[in-house]
């Protein structure tokens, strides 16, 4: 009697794990399908505001060729070039409305992060990639911890029931 409990506690340690590693499988497609569209909306994006900028520094170059003066072209320059840039923006708001709003807004957040953890990364010296599998190893352990100490429980519980059955013969 007791090895076929021993037996069926073995069966369903191992389902236990198979699950579990095809329950982060599921995780992994899940995160890597997300980044893939999320890189393709990107792209998408980014052809359409090229298309735009290119129109834009054409103009832009119209008007540094028309220009007559070295001294005046500076002034000229930047301040064309910000009417210029305020053009972009003003058509691009109004052609793509709400989405434009949203990529301008999360390429701001984008940039902040970028340009903070390149600031972080140089301070510490660890880039990001490092930093991030340091992170993700730290979260492994815990978890064998953690599991480590349920198979603990699992195998007292499991000795208390094998114990009580024999004892009750």
């Amino acid at each position: 009697m007791s090895d076929s409990l021993k037996d069926r506690l073995k069966t369903d340690l191992e389902t236990i794990k198979t699950e579990g590693g095809t329950r982060t499988n599921r995780i992994r497609e899940i995160i890597q399908t997300a980044a893939a569209q999320t890189l393709t909306e990107l792209k998408e994006g980014a052809t359409e505001l090229r298309s735009t900028a290119s129109q834009s520094v054409s103009s832009i170059s119209e008007t540094l060729n028309a220009s007559e003066s070295s001294t005046s072209l500076f002034d000229s320059l930047q301040s064309r070039f910000m009417v210029q840039l305020l053009k972009l923006d003003t058509t691009l708001a109004s052609r793509y409305g709400d989405r434009y709003s949203t990529i301008k807004q999360r390429f701001g957040l984008f940039q902040t992060w970028y340009n903070n953890t390149k600031a972080n990364a140089e301070i510490v010296g660890i880039t990001p990639v490092e930093q991030k599998q340091s992170e993700i190893e730290l979260k492994v352990a815990d978890q064998g911890s953690v599991v480590a100490r349920k198979e603990q429980q699992i195998r007292q519980q499991v000795k208390e029931l094998l114990n009580a059955a024999i004892s009750k013969r």
